[in-house]
């Protein structure tokens, strides 16, 4: 059996990176899988097209203006990607199978891939505010008579407006069954496609077992205790609060973020080079969490992180799959207040039961592995 999926990956993001990974490692181990190799905007060599455009063009272009605006008044000066952190990537992405690429959304219709199974993978796929066109993402490009599914696709938004849903109602028509990630997701997608069918499977990280992911981890050379800071953005109130956090305790902070200016006066390690192995071994090893990532969180769960908590930006319409993913490990208490003002001690009240935690996990992979060997095998 031939399987093509369809999903973010080749991305500089951790979470993207890992969840492509997971998918396609899962399922070839007892199919021939690929991950069709379409490139998105911001990837050298990419062709954009007259006719695919992003659903929500005039809004992202709005909100790309004002954030340029308000970097520019602050004298903000962008950080680039390091290319030592680029390499670390670069190796990791080689271990999966990729398609005959695409440079742009005509080439793939022009000449799409054939399979015997198409899989819209997971992340958010269908976030209609995505800046590049989701149409393929929704296997539109398939032929008539083709087998599709998706597994643990994200909306990531709690909401869709009319003509959103009149296009989702129309490209998931042609699905043999569809599975998402979240709660909201299958609640909404089930209130305007009359598909009473949808199935809720858990992140596909969850798929592969955790030695596993401990196998795979490189663990950072540092040789005292310390709290790991890994944000999406560079945050000074996350910052500050972690160094709040560092002086409390006495743990010295450690910050993953590729794109944050260096640390001047030494108060913290900063870090801008680790690979998607580095980043699962500083998780693994810090003594407490602090992230505003939703992957970020899976893989405290996985890796087993002694403590973690999350923080939701205020004003973040995508934290739904955060809360989602504490309820279901009944750890809504590791959610971080919006006013940051818990104290170490008050943090460090809240225990983890590993055992628990695990047996949550062996759960999720068992639906996860059960729902997707009903259309590979």
């Amino acid at each position: 059996m031939k399987i093509g999926i369809i999903t973010v990956h080749n991305s500089p993001n951790y979470g993207a990176c890992l969840q492509a990974y997971a998918l396609w490692k899962y399922i070839s181990q007892s199919a021939d899988c690929e991950i069709i190799d379409l490139y998105r905007p911001y990837q050298k060599d990419y062709i954009s097209s007259v006719k695919f455009r992003p659903m929500r063009d005039n809004a992202q272009s709005t909100r790309t203006k004002i954030k340029q605006l308000i970097k520019k008044m602050l004298n903000y000066t962008p950080r680039h990607f390091s290319a030592e952190a680029k390499a670390k990537f670069d190796e990791f992405n080689s271990q999966i199978k990729l398609s005959r690429n695409y440079k742009g959304i005509d080439e793939l219709y022009t000449n799409p891939p054939q399979y015997d199974l198409y899989i819209s993978g997971s992340d958010q796929l269908w976030n209609p505010a995505q800046p590049y066109c989701m149409e393929p993402y929704f296997l539109t490009f398939t032929p008539q008579t083709a087998k599709k599914i998706s597994y643990a696709t994200s909306i990531g938004i709690l909401e869709l407006k009319d003509a959103e849903k009149e296009q989702f109602r129309e490209w998931l028509s042609s699905y043999e069954v569809i599975s998402v990630r979240e709660k909201q997701a299958k609640r909404l997608l089930e209130s305007f496609t009359n598909r009473k069918d949808i199935v809720l499977v858990a992140d596909p990280t969850f798929l592969l077992d955790v030695d596993e992911w401990k196998r795979m981890a490189v663990y950072p050379q540092v040789c005292k205790p310390y709290i790991l800071l890994f944000i999406l953005s560079y945050s000074k109130p996350l910052i500050q609060y972690a160094l709040q956090l560092s002086k409390e305790n006495g743990l010295r902070l450690v910050i993953v973020n590729q794109l944050q200016p260096p640390c001047t006066d030494g108060s913290y390690d900063s870090v801008t080079n680790a690979g998607p192995r580095e980043f699962l071994g500083y998780i693994a090893n810090a003594d407490m969490v602090i992230t505003d990532s939703f992957h970020g969180t899976v893989f405290s769960i996985i890796m087993g992180a002694k403590n973690f908590y999350t923080y939701i930006v205020p004003g973040n319409k995508r934290g739904s799959r955060i809360t989602d993913l504490l309820e279901t490990f009944d750890l809504q208490d590791h959610l971080l207040p919006t006013e940051l003002d818990k104290s170490h001690d008050e943090l460090m009240q809240n225990k983890i039961d590993r055992s628990k935690e695990l047996e949550i996990i062996s759960k999720l992979q068992t639906e996860g592995r059960s729902f997707l060997e009903l259309y590979i095998k």
